[in-house]
């Protein structure tokens, strides 16, 4: 399980807020495609408590094992946090043909 944790003070005493992330609505359009084209993937990406992710969130995507996005911040030019939507692009790498798994993940931060 990864989680985001958050730091705040309270009456004197530093607390630690921990959260899972959640990703849902995952799409991938087109769904298929030749080495190079560009292909969209879109989901919903909020913390446990259906709150936004701050822009300092850091998320790969990946393919299998290949990394198609990496190292991604959260930023408004691919991140809505009024709905959560993050939006990334990619290109098709060189593969063979076969069905693949594309995802999210990233690391345990502190936001």
């Amino acid at each position: 399980m990864f989680v985001t944790k958050k730091h705040f003070w309270l009456s004197g005493v530093w607390m630690i807020l921990e959260r899972t992330v959640n990703v849902s609505n995952e799409s991938v359009y087109p769904t298929s495609g030749f080495e190079g084209d560009i292909v969209t993937y879109k989901a919903t990406v909020l913390d446990s408590a259906g709150e936004p992710l701050p822009s300092s969130f850091m998320v790969d995507l990946v393919m299998d094992s290949i990394v198609l996005v990496n190292d991604k911040y959260l930023t408004p030019d691919v991140y809505n946090p009024s709905n959560g939507l993050l939006t990334l692009q990619f290109n098709v790498p060189n593969v063979p043909n076969a069905s693949y798994t594309v995802k999210l993940v990233w690391l345990e931060q502190t936001i």
